[in-house]
């Protein structure tokens, strides 16, 4: 009788020896593949991420690169080419000939009509005509209603403006709280400080080229300083606090340029906007003062090394800084220039910096190449950030370094070029004035022309 059960068992059905080791194979070779992409995914994250900051030619080595993605020949090593018996102006060459620095600064002054009452007074290299320079064309396209702003200490801002303006033909003007572009000197907050009716320093030097409509300025700050220390010099106006400076003075400064009440045939032409197209960054000397006035009170020598302390909290305070500024005008290129090394001579001192030699202390250094050598190492270790390193703010310590804030190694260009300085603490016009004139027209070119 048949059976409706089906066996729970059966025959078992036998694989052929080949086609089980052709499985076998199949899986170890699976498995060696996952294995060697799990050493490999691990390596990878173990490597350290490629910089933003350059690009790796097919040699292997790194060029150093703005925004733009264009190599930056200041930030190369290179030499100063400058001899006074020549009628060329001054330039920095490069090792690499692929990114030579450029000749704006002989194009710009080679097109402008410039005259002096004592003909004998127009420098050669006013006459001088480049080789291979910009066309009037070209330079218009980056030169036409723009403004360049710097801000730092009067002596060495001040300084470049004026060089500017007098290898262009032109002389800087001050601004102070008579001007019509200085009345915010007038309107600082109570809260924010006091200025003494008997203080009268400058809010700004300005240095325009009509032929280009072009226009830079300075205006000052007293560095990273949250304690109004220098309220009592006769430098000082209010506010101290750098970002109160800004909000308070710089910002209502650049309005009243673009304003179209505040004109007159003695003043540009009005901006075409609030806001500079290309900002140059610098806290140096300020702060090198502040703690050369703390170690003075308190008997440390100037030779010493700043403390771990100081260093970042410096550092830290840059960050606040730079973050005040970059909220102040969203779109402009923020140049940060490290400190120059400025002439070691006895005219170096605080008091000659502060102005009041002679009359209340003694003369004390104010800085040793060490202290100067060690804030140009915080500048650079906040723009290239390394391994572990966390760079943040002092008084918002959630804030960190501000996108597209590119470094000028001014120090590593100017090194040794103070021989030729008339003021111990500012650069010589030439070769100093003239290669930050093309630091500058370099850095406008390749921000508003990317």
């Amino acid at each position: 009788m048949p059976s409706n059960v089906r066996p729970l068992t059966g025959k078992k059905k036998m694989i052929p020896l080949g086609a089980e080791t052709r499985v076998q194979t199949i899986g170890r070779l699976l498995t060696y593949f996952s294995g060697a992409f799990i050493v490999f995914s691990l390596l990878c994250s173990l490597a350290p991420a490629s910089s933003s900051r350059g690009l790796a030619p097919s040699n292997g080595q790194r060029r150093s690169t703005t925004p733009s993605g264009r190599c930056d020949p200041f930030s190369l090593p290179g030499w100063v080419d400058y001899s006074i018996g020549t009628n060329d102006l001054p330039a920095w060459r490069t090792f690499d000939p692929s990114c030579t620095s450029s000749t704006y600064l002989a194009s710009l002054i080679s097109t402008l009509n410039i005259q002096q009452e004592d003909p004998s007074k127009i420098a050669p290299h006013h006459e001088h005509t480049p080789a291979r320079g910009a066309s009037v064309e070209e330079l218009n396209s980056f030169l036409s209603n723009r403004t360049v702003l710097l801000i730092g200490d009067q002596r060495v801002d001040q300084a470049l403006v004026s060089h500017f303006c007098s290898l262009t033909g032109h002389k800087a003007q001050p601004v102070d709280k008579s001007h019509p572009w200085g009345n915010s000197l007038n309107m600082v907050p109570a809260k924010h400080g006091f200025t003494p009716v008997k203080n009268n320093a400058p809010l700004a030097h300005y240095c325009y080229v009509p032929e280009y409509d072009f226009l830079v300025t300075s205006v000052y700050s007293y560095g990273a300083d949250t304690s109004d220390t220098w309220r009592g010099e006769a430098l000082y106006n209010a506010p101290g606090l750098f970002e109160d400076r800004v909000t308070d003075l710089f910002v209502p400064y650049l309005k009243a340029m673009a304003s179209s009440k505040s004109t007159s045939p003695a003043l540009p032409l009005p901006r075409g906007k609030a806001e500079p197209d290309l900002v140059f960054f610098n806290s140096g000397l300020w702060d090198l003062a502040r703690w050369a006035h703390h170690d003075i009170d308190t008997g440390v020598g100037l030779l010493e090394n700043l403390s771990e302390e100081r260093i970042m909290w410096w550092r830290s305070r840059m960050v606040d800084m730079l973050n005040s500024v970059s909220g102040a005008w969203r779109k402009p290129r923020i140049v940060w220039r490290n400190t120059a090394y400025p002439l070691a001579s006895e005219a170096s001192t605080v008091e000659a910096f502060l102005g009041i030699e002679g009359e209340r202390r003694k003369n004390h250094p104010l800085y040793h190449a060490n202290r100067i050598a060690q804030i140009n190492g915080a500048q650079r270790s906040a723009l290239e950030v390394h391994g572990d390193d966390v760079v943040k703010g002092e008084r918002a310590r959630s804030a960190r370094m501000p996108n597209g804030v590119v470094g000028l190694g001014f120090a590593e260009v100017m090194m040794g070029q103070d021989q030729h300085a008339l003021d111990p603490l500012a650069p010589s016009q030439l070769p100093c004035g003239a290669l930050f004139g093309e630091m500058m027209l370099w850095h406008l070119r390749d921000a508003v022309n990317p």
